[in-house]
């Protein structure tokens, strides 16, 4: 059964995006909107993979899909500006400009962002799960008891184990990818010959030295992932929390070996040598 309590809208933001209309210093009462599981609004812009503009009987306001999270130009995080204009434009494909939007809503979560948090129907699709099936955004949680995120939060893990959009290992910007092409690297470093003898040339120094190098790199990328499983509600860790994902950091980690640096500046294998030196020699030994 649908939730038909109301809450009253903040107040309208003086930006021309959030529709107020009114300049600046305005002392005119902005309308107020009340939000019930159901209502209607006219699709105005797409703003980005989660965020459109929609008309309330002509008053404007921004709408974020509810537990979800887009890529930005402004990211910072590990893949977090990747595909932003590919998935801006799938939802904007899903809600054309002029077309009707049916909004429901959690209230564990109403005004935690400043946007219209809600979960948006186009018909009969799911708008905030089929763009996390499409893997053109990730998933974001306040609580275990987040009323759409266990549907959402599935589509993200079928997504991931397609490899599709921010999943995909073919796309350059996304995580899976980083891993690959670091994979790679320690592939083709574990395949050069080298003469490590007391005789070997300054070319054989200069690859053992570019080998230590991309050990120590791709050891950093799997501890800066694994480290991010800590906030699985952000960009990052949710992520590398999937499981197709974890997947492919433990086969990293098992493909480093004794070769991972855990961070100390020193590998498993360089620390396992100096142990066996430290180690006083028995008598008759």
């Amino acid at each position: 059964m649908k939730r038909v309590t109301p809450i009253l809208a903040v107040a309208l933001l003086s930006l021309s995006a959030c529709g107020s209309g009114k300049t600046a210093g305005s002392t005119e009462s902005a309308p107020t909107i009340t939000y019930t599981d159901g209502m209607t609004a006219t699709v105005v812009s797409v703003e980005s993979a989660n965020t459109f503009t929609a008309s309330f009987d002509g008053v404007e306001k921004q709408v974020r899909l509810i537990n979800t999270s887009s890529p930005t130009d402004n990211g910072v995080a590990l893949s977090a500006n990747c595909l932003v204009e590919e998935s801006k434009s799938l939802l904007a494909e899903k809600l054309p400009e002029g077309s009707q939007v049916t909004l429901n809503f959690d209230e564990s979560q109403r005004g935690t962002t400043g946007y219209v948090e809600a979960a948006a129907h186009a018909g009969d699709a799911f708008i905030n799960r089929d763009m996390a099936r499409a893997g053109m955004v990730a998933t974001t949680f306040t609580s275990s008891a987040d009323e759409f995120y266990g549907e959402i939060s599935q589509a993200q893990q079928d997504a991931a184990n397609e490899g599709l959009g921010l999943y995909s290992k073919e796309t350059e910007c996304t995580i899976p990818s980083a891993i690959q092409a670091q994979r790679a690297k320690v592939e083709e470093a574990r395949s050069w010959e080298i003469n490590t003898s007391a005789d070997a040339s300054v070319e054989d120094h200069k690859r053992v030295s570019e080998r230590e190098t991309i050990y120590q790199e791709a050891s950093a990328l799997y501890r800066e992932l694994e480290g991010q499983k800590a906030a699985p509600a952000q960009w990052v860790g949710s992520i590398v929390t999937l499981s197709a994902v974890e997947n492919q950091l433990t086969d990293f980690k098992n493909l480093l070996g004794d070769d991972f640096y855990p961070g100390n500046g020193t590998s498993v294998n360089q620390q396992k040598k100096a142990e066996a030196e430290a180690a006083p020699v028995r008598p008759g030994s």
